[in-house]
């Protein structure tokens, strides 16, 4: 009788907690009614949030450009905004441009989720920390502002968007992730005050562009790598199903044979290097190899050279490491995966080539 005199308190004391509000004040910020939650009534800080509680269904009232306030009063007291909380403006379906304070810390979960017509983002100088699917199918997104002191920046957070197609990276960010999570995008550009990235033509380079990081998946067109990188990351150029052409100086030692493997338009892999680079093994054999997805594509090399790269060419179907140390993972290629060796066409001068 008492488990069930427990069980029978704990569902009562959940059902009443159900239609707790979320918000505990709101505020007319140009025409605009935003909801808040007071976080601390000590420090005088607020977050953004939704009207009523978690089970209603009602779809957020605003719209159009909305300007978050990074202070509001109430009942006499200022409070400082410091975050947009979980499922502040989830379905606002006519949402289309969000200006966010400075000073605030953090973007809950699910915060615009559903929000279809957001276009334009506009972040805090701060950096800032972004919950779970923040942008959750925000398909519209085109402009994102990313704030001048970010130190890092996820770009996964914009995954759903079919609309991001260029994005700016400012001055004081040291580490980008996930770039190849945005299928659409097709530039990215640093600001040339950041000491550790670079852009070239789109492209993500180191500072000193010896380290190629990322192509976007988005990217169309030829690629020609600038002339002194020596390492291509792994997985920096794949799926790039648009790219016709990839141009590889002769500084760079080697590249892994799965990068052109979803290159469906590649026409043209050009390799200026008089010795064919190394990149894959077979039984122990040092091999060149491709896996493309267009076995007619042509591999263009210098004339005096086309014997040797034909010799090294991988034709024979196996098990494949792209190192020869112990335990390295094979990856077995199929010559229905691979081009020919009468693909390989030699030229005495590269100048000559259409640019």
């Amino acid at each position: 009788m008492k488990t069930k005199k427990i069980i029978l308190s704990a569902l009562l004391l959940a059902t009443s907690c159900i239609g707790i509000n979320a918000h505990d004040f709101s505020a007319t910020v140009n025409g605009q009614k935003i909801y808040f939650e007071i976080i601390s009534k000590i420090k005088h800080t607020a977050q953004v949030t939704y009207k009523g509680s978690i089970s209603d269904n009602t779809a957020p009232e605003i719209s159009g450009t909305v300007e978050i306030p990074a202070k509001v009063k109430h009942d006499s007291i200022i409070y400082d905004i410091v975050a947009i909380g979980p499922k502040a403006f989830s379905g606002a379906t006519e949402l289309k441009s969000i200006t966010l304070p400075a000073g605030i810390t953090s973007i809950g979960d699910f915060a615009f989720e559903g929000c279809s017509s957001l276009n334009s983002v506009i972040f805090p100088g701060n950096d800032i920390e972004t919950g779970v699917g923040a942008f959750f199918k925000c398909t519209d997104i085109q402009n994102v502002t990313i704030g001048s002191d970010w130190k890092s920046l996820d770009l996964a957070m914009f995954r759903w968007s079919d609309s991001l197609k260029n994005i700016n990276i400012p001055a004081k960010v040291e580490r980008i992730s996930n770039l190849k999570k945005l299928k659409y995008l097709e530039s990215i550009n640093v600001d040339a005050n950041n000491g550790k990235f670079a852009s070239h033509d789109g492209i993500l380079y180191n500072k000193n562009a010896t380290i190629l990081y990322g192509v976007p998946r988005g990217y169309a067109g030829k690629i020609k790598i600038i002339d002194g990188t020596t390492t291509i990351t792994p997985d920096a150029l794949i799926d790039c199903p648009n790219v016709t052409q990839i141009d590889i100086p002769a500084t760079v030692a080697s590249m892994s044979f799965k990068e052109t493997s979803r290159m469906k338009n590649l026409k043209f892999i050009i390799l200026r290097s008089e010795s064919p680079m190394t990149n894959a093994y077979l039984n122990g054999i040092e091999m060149l190899a491709f896996q493309v997805a267009n076995t007619d594509v042509e591999i263009i090399v210098p004339d005096s050279s086309k014997k040797s790269y034909k010799e090294a060419l991988a034709q024979e179907e196996g098990e494949y490491t792209e190192t020869n140390t112990p335990g390295s993972i094979p990856f077995i290629l199929k010559p229905a995966d691979m081009p020919k060796s009468k693909n390989i066409k030699g030229v005495k001068n590269f100048n000559n080539l259409e640019d």
